[in-house]
């Protein structure tokens, strides 16, 4: 592999690559001083419970000109027997080089790299620029999520109507429910609202430690509300995000004992907060919110073994492909 006159150099990143790999996020991808990136990319990388996240370099020299990773994530399938795959994420090419393949030999090495160590499958929600050179490496559309949406009234839907562009990263503050970090910090309550997680379908594994890291970031301000009858019967947990004009109630994890808990906790949060519609993937539980066709993300895998399930066979809250 060459850049100009310079052989590039492929391996595994290591903590003492760090400060370079900083530098050159910030240069590729722009990072705004104001903004907690930093603080972002450490709770994905290095936080989370399902281990720090693996990595590749390409290097001209000493000098670090690329950067890949893949995020760790565990699901559960049917058999309630603990799948290993990963999550597609950030990425780095610094300006000088780009157009020299540096992704695609950067993201084959760790192919190769996350299948011997046994990873089942890659999954992500590649946009419509980078969707083309995924499945030339590979990857398939499996489907579209369902999302669905429960409006305030007509304001909300006129809102909802004019605001057709992507949400803000960062999440709007909010004093409604509980501050999710710090209640899920308390084991006993996780655990509880864990008894109303999905049981059956490829799923992530949901423990207390997941859900203290999922909602531990501060910057995004999530929020815990609960079921009136207490923990036992559950809860949701969201966040506030500007879209457009529109301010829109993301329900990240809906841990509820049922559509009529789950209607009537986010009427109050909606209520409350003045947030103009809540959005949601649309399962079983959820089937309060209105469907909106051809809306959802859409979901690509790549299997390192065997075969990855199509998209009927998935149970995914918001929470799981929530671009972060």
């Amino acid at each position: 592999m060459t850049a100009g006159s310079s052989a590039l150099t492929v391996r595994a990143a290591t903590p003492a690559d760090d400060e370079q790999v900083l530098d050159l996020v910030r240069t590729s991808l722009g990072w705004s001083p104001s903004d907690p990136d930093e603080q972002l990319f450490r709770w994905k990388h290095r936080e989370n419970p399902a281990g720090v996240s693996p990595a590749w370099i390409a290097l001209d020299g000493d000098r670090v000109v690329g950067f890949r990773t893949f995020m760790r994530w565990e699901f559960l399938d049917d058999s309630n027997r603990v799948v290993r795959a990963v999550r597609a994420v950030d990425t780095a090419t610094h300006p000088d080089y780009r157009g020299r393949g540096i992704f695609r030999t950067l993201t084959l090495a760790a192919l190769e790299e996350l299948k011997a160590e046994g990873v089942s499958f890659v999954f992500n929600t590649p946009n419509d620029q980078s969707r083309p050179g995924y499945l030339k490496m590979g990857w398939s559309v499996v489907g579209r999520l369902p999302v669905g949406v429960h409006l305030s009234g007509v304001r909300g839907l006129v809102r909802m109507a004019k605001s057709r562009v992507p949400a803000d990263l960062w999440s709007l503050p909010t004093a409604v429910g509980l501050d999710a970090a710090e209640a899920l910090r308390d084991r006993s309550t996780a655990e509880a609202l864990l008894r109303h997680a999905p049981k059956h379908g490829l799923r992530t594994n949901r423990t207390p430690e997941y859900l203290a890291w999922r909602t531990a970031l501060a910057p995004l301000h999530y929020r815990l509300i609960l079921a009136e009858e207490g923990r036992g019967s559950g809860g949701i947990v969201f966040r506030l995000r500007r879209r457009g004009a529109a301010v829109e109630t993301a329900v990240i994890e809906p841990l509820v004992s049922g559509d009529a808990t789950f209607r009537r906790l986010l009427g109050g949060v909606l209520s409350q907060t003045g947030s103009d519609y809540a959005v949601g993937s649309r399962s079983s539980v959820t089937r309060g919110l209105v469907a909106l066709p051809r809306q959802g993300p859409l979901l690509a895998t790549r299997p390192l073994e065997g075969r990855t399930p199509s998209t009927p066979h998935w149970a995914l809250a918001l929470g799981d492909v929530e671009l972060l």
